[in-house]
C-alpha cells in the first residue's frame, strides 16, 4: 500500500475535512522528511553509479559500477581504510573511556570540587573541533610549539610530540569527543541504583572491584550504546583530520572524499570515486546506528531504577579522593586549560613567541583590531547568525513535528514507524557526504539556491535532524494523552490542543535542542567549506581561510571570539534558571515586606 491509498482511505473512514485536514499534514511532514532524508543518498547512490572523472552525475549517459571498481582496486583505499579504522577506533577508545571515568568520578564519588569538574568536561563542547586542533598545533608544532620547546628546555627533547601525525590526531579527537561522551553517559551513572554497589560492599568487595564487577557490568547496554554512537561520530569526522592531517597528508575517508571534489591546482575533480567512497562511508556507519538503536532498545532489560529504595548516595573515596582529583586535574588543564591559553597567547602577539617576560612586553590586541577592521566580518557575522539560527529554528520545528506525528499522529502505527525510521536516517550520513549530496541535487534542479545560505541552512537541517528528533521523542513520550483527550473532549481542536496543551509541557526541551543545534551548527566546518561560496561565508570557513593563509594570530583571535560566544550560548540555561531563582526571591521577600 502507498503512502498516498493510505492517506485517502483513512481519510475516507473518518469522512470530511476533520479526519482528511490531519492526515494531510501527516502527508506534508512525511514528504518533508523523505525529501530532507533520503533525496541526498539518493542523488549520491546515483552519482557513485554515473559519474565519470570531471563530469557530475546527470551529465553522464550510462550507469556502471566502474567507480566501486577504481576504489577497490586502488591499493591506496586499503591503507586509507585501515587508517580511517585505527582513528576512529583510538579516538573512540579515548573519549568514550575518559568520558567513562569522568561520569563515574563526578556522578558516583565524593571527588573534590565535583561542580568544577563538571563544568570543565563541558567547556570543550563549546571549542569547534577545528580551533581545538589548531591550539594543539601551536602547542606542539615541530619548531617552537609550546609544549615540545618547553620539553626540549628540560633536556627532554626526546620525548616531543609530532602533532601532523596519526597518534597524535586519534589523542586529539579522543580529548575532544570526551566531553560529548560525557553528557550521554553521565545520565546512566547519576540514575544507577546505589543499593547494588552497597549489597557488594557489604559482601567485603573493595571501591573498584565493585565498579569493574557491578556498576560497569549493570550499564553494559547503556556504554555499548554510547561506544556505538560515538564510533560513527569519529568515523564522519572532518575537522580534526583536515586541520592536523593536511601538513603530513594522513588522510581518512572524510577528507578523502573532499580532497576528491576539491583536488589539488591542476587536477580534476573525481565526482564518481568520491560517491562511491561517501556510499561506502555511509552503508558502514547505517550499519553502526542500527547496532546503537538496537542496544539502546535493548537495554531496557537492564534497568536499574525502582520505584522503591532509588538513593543515589556518592561513593566515599577515602584516601584515594586526593589522587583521583589530581588525575582529574591534569585532564583539565591538558585537555582545556593549555588549549585555551595557547589560543588567546597566539592571538596577542603577531608572531609566536616562548613565554616569558619579555614576550609579555609584546602583547598586543592588534589581531582583534585587525578582525574588527575586516571588511568581510560584518557580512560574516550576519550569515553566521541567520544560518545558525534559522537552520535551528527549522530543526527544532521539524522536529516538534515529526516527534508528534510519531507519537499521537492520526496514521497508522506501520506509517508512524517508517517516518521515525526516515527521521533516523541522516544520523548515518557524514556532514561532508550531506555537502557533496545537495551540490548534485542543486546544481540538477532549477531551484537557484547553490552557492548561497539556502543550500547550507537546508544542509544544516539535514545534518542534525535526527539529534534534534530524539530530543523531541523523548518529550512527547514523557506527556500523557489523556491530557490531549481531555481537551480533545472539552472541544478544543488538534490544533489548539497542541498549541495550548503540548507545546508549553515540551518547549523546555525544545529550548535545550534549539541552543545545541545553534552551538554545532556554529561548530560545523565539513558541510559549510563543501558548500560555501566568498558571499556565503561564516566563521568556521572565516577562520579556516585565516588559518590557510597564514594569518594565524587573526585565525586564533577569531577563534577566542568564537569559543567566549558558544560558552554564553552553552551557559545561557544556566544563568536563566539562576536569573529565574533570584526573582523568585526578590518576589518572595517584597510579598513578606507587604
Amino acid at each position: 500500500m502507498t503512502l498516498s491509498t493510505h492517506l485517502e482511505g483513512t481519510a475516507t473512514e473518518g469522512g470530511g475535512l476533520a479526519r482528511g485536514l490531519p492526515m494531510t499534514i501527516f502527508g506534508v511532514v512525511f514528504g518533508l522528511v523523505v525529501w530532507i532524508a533520503a533525496a541526498p543518498f539518493i542523488m549520491l547512490l546515483y552519482s557513485s553509479l554515473s559519474s565519470d572523472k570531471d563530469k557530475l552525475p546527470y551529465e553522464s549517459t550510462r550507469l556502471s559500477l566502474d567507480n566501486y571498481i577504481a576504489v577497490l582496486a586502488d591499493g591506496r583505499n586499503l591503507e586509507l581504510l585501515a587508517t580511517t579504522a585505527a582513528f576512529t577506533i583510538g579516538a573512540t577508545v579515548i573519549g568514550v573511556g575518559l568520558a567513562i571515568f569522568f561520569a563515574w568520578l563526578i556522578e558516583r564519588t565524593d571527588v573534590f570540587a565535583r561542580r568544577f569538574l563538571f563544568v570543565a568536561m563541558l567547556t570543550p563542547m563549546a571549542i569547534p573541533s577545528m580551533i581545538y586542533a589548531m591550539a594543539w598545533i601551536q602547542l606542539c608544532g615541530p619548531n617552537n610549539g609550546l609544549v615540545n620547546a618547553t620539553l626540549v628546555n628540560l633536556g627532554l627533547g626526546f620525548l616531543q610530540i609530532n602533532v601532523f601525525s596519526l597518534p597524535s590526531m586519534i589523542v586529539v579527537q579522543g580529548l575532544a569527543l570526551a566531553s560529548h561522551a560525557y553528557l550521554l553517559i553521565a545520565i546512566s551513572f547519576r540514575n544507577f541504583d546505589t543499593s547494588f554497589e552497597e549489597q557488594a560492599f557489604m559482601c567485603g568487595r573493595g571501591r573498584f572491584a565493585t565498579v569493574v564487577g557491578i556498576t560497569l557490568p549493570m550499564l553494559k547496554p547503556a556504554l555499548l550504546a554510547a561506544g556505538l554512537f560515538f564510533t560513527v561520530v569519529s568515523m564522519e569526522t572532518f575537522d580534526i583530520p583536515i586541520t592536523l592531517g593536511l601538513t603530513s597528508h594522513v588522510r581518512v575517508v572524510s577528507t578523502s572524499i573532499y580532497w576528491a571534489t576539491h583536488p589539488e591546482s591542476g587536477r580534476l575533480p573525481d565526482y564518481g570515486v568520491a560517491s562511491a567512497l561517501a556510499v561506502g562511508l555511509v552503508a558502514i556507519a547505517y550499519a553502526l546506528i542500527s547496532l546503537y538503536t538496537r542496544a539502546t532498545r535493548d537495554a531496557r532489560r537492564f534497568v536499574s531504577i525502582t520505584a522503591r529504595g532509588f538513593r543515589p548516595r556518592p561513593i566515599p573515596l577515602g584516601p584515594w579522593r586526593w589522587p583521583l582529583f589530581a588525575v582529574a586535574m591534569i585532564f583539565v588543564v591538558v585537555a582545556v586549560g593549555l588549549p585555551l591559553f595557547i589560543l588567546i597567547w597566539r592571538s596577542l602577539l603577531r608572531f609566536y613567541q616562548y613565554p616569558s617576560l619579555v614576550a609579555l612586553n609584546q602583547l598586543n590586541l592588534n589581531a582583534y583590531r585587525s578582525v574588527f577592521a575586516d571588511v568581510d566580518m560584518p557580512g560574516v557575522i550576519a550569515n553566521t547568525f541567520g544560518l545558525s539560527v534559522g537552520s535551528a529554528a527549522a530543526v527544532v520545528v521539524l522536529a516538534a513535528a515529526i516527534a508528534w506525528q510519531t507519537v499521537r499522529g492520526p496514521a497508522s502505527p506501520a506509517w508512524r514507524e517508517r517516518l521515525n525510521r526516515l527521521a533516523f536516517f541522516p544520523q548515518s550520513i557524514p556532514g561532508v557526504v550531506v555537502g557533496l549530496a545537495l551540490i548534485f541535487i542543486y546544481l540538477w534542479l532549477p531551484i537557484p539556491i547553490y552557492g548561497t545560505l539556502w543550500i547550507m541552512g537546508l544542509a544544516m537541517v539535514t545534518r542534525f535532524l535526527a539529534y534534534a528528533v530524539g530530543s523531541a521523542i523523548a518529550a512527547q513520550l514523557q506527556i500523557s494523552g489523556e491530557l490531549e483527550e481531555a481537551a480533545r473532549i472539552a472541544g478544543a481542536s488538534r490544533a489548539f490542543t497542541y498549541w495550548r496543551v503540548v507545546l508549553p509541557l515540551v518547549t523546555p526541551a525544545l529550548v535545550a535542542t534549539f541552543l545545541w543545534v545553534l552551538i554545532h551548527i556554529v561548530r560545523e566546518l565539513g558541510l559549510s567549506l563543501m558548500l560555501y561560496t566568498l558571499q556565503s561565508q561564516v566563521l568556521s570557513t572565516k577562520i579556516w581561510l585565516l588559518w590557510e593563509n597564514g594569518r594565524v594570530a587573526d585565525a586564533c583571535a577569531t577563534g577566542v571570539l568564537t569559543v567566549l560566544g558558544l560558552l554564553a550560548l552553552l551557559g545561557a540555561p544556566a544563568l536563566a534558571r539562576l536569573a529565574r531563582g533570584g526573582w523568585r526571591v526578590v518576589a518572595t521577600r517584597q510579598g513578606r515586606v507587604a
